[in-house]
């Protein structure tokens, strides 16, 4: 019986696929950018190079190219250069519980649509103000396959592409904030983080979740302190759904 187990031992070590075993216990952060203000281009992405580390762009494509937002060249240049993803989030951030499914149909489909015309990802999106009811969602699944709301979920492999959580930066926090919600994610072994920002300004303008400049390096230089690799979401999803 003892040498049968031990055979049995042997065969289970021998036949396991350790990188899928590496793969599942690590946790990946991933940095998302909503809303596609300027200061995106301006003062984090300067941080994000120095670090090598690269975002999930969120953009409502309607915004592009007006003031304060980036433009075509920029999410353009995020991506093809620097190796971000582009994601989309309704041509005009609308609530999309608050409109008809033919409104909620066309402001994704048309936000999708222009992703495709620029030659950008157009694998993830995310819910404007995190809401969508079940009839929306199947709209947004006829044209991507990650769906990110603004729930702050603990997610491990096998992760649910279509309904990520994430922690974002609001206006009052401090650094300590985001590197706890780091440490809690380590501490439960998630597999996973998704870490959430809006503006990176120095003064918040209004915005409930800016993260100011001097607060956005020390995210980071935690994060490559910490020897934490960085993915964007459909990275993510490919690998770990």
């Amino acid at each position: 019986m003892k040498l049968i187990s031990l055979l049995t031992f042997c065969f289970l070590i021998l036949s396991c696929d350790f990188t899928s075993i590496g793969t599942i216990n690590k946790t990946y952060i991933i940095i998302t950018f909503d809303d596609a203000n300027e200061s995106i281009y301006e003062n984090a992405l300067p941080v994000m190079n120095e670090f090598g580390f690269r975002a999930t762009n969120v953009i409502n494509t309607a915004r592009i190219n007006h003031e304060h937002y980036l433009s075509w060249q920029q999410v353009e240049e995020l991506e093809f250069e620097y190796g971000w993803e582009t994601a989309g989030h309704t041509l005009h951030h609308v609530n999309l519980p608050e409109v008809t499914l033919e409104v909620a149909e066309y402001e994704i489909k048309e936000d999708w649509q222009n992703l495709i015309d620029h030659n950008l990802s157009h694998e993830t999106f995310v819910l404007p103000f995190g809401h969508a009811t079940e009839e929306q969602f199947e709209i947004i699944l006829k044209y991507y396959k990650n769906i990110r709301t603004s729930r702050d979920l603990q997610m491990f492999t096998p992760i649910n592409r279509k309904y990520l959580g994430y922690f974002a930066y609001k206006t009052e926090y401090q650094p300590q904030n985001m590197i706890s919600r780091i440490l809690q994610g380590i501490d439960h072994r998630e597999s996973i983080i998704i870490l959430g920002f809006h503006t990176i300004n120095e003064n918040p303008g209004g915005w409930t979740t800016n993260c100011k400049p001097d607060d956005f390096r020390k995210v980071m230089e935690f994060i490559f302190e910490n020897g934490f690799e960085v993915i964007t979401i459909n990275e993510a999803c490919e690998m770990l759904s």
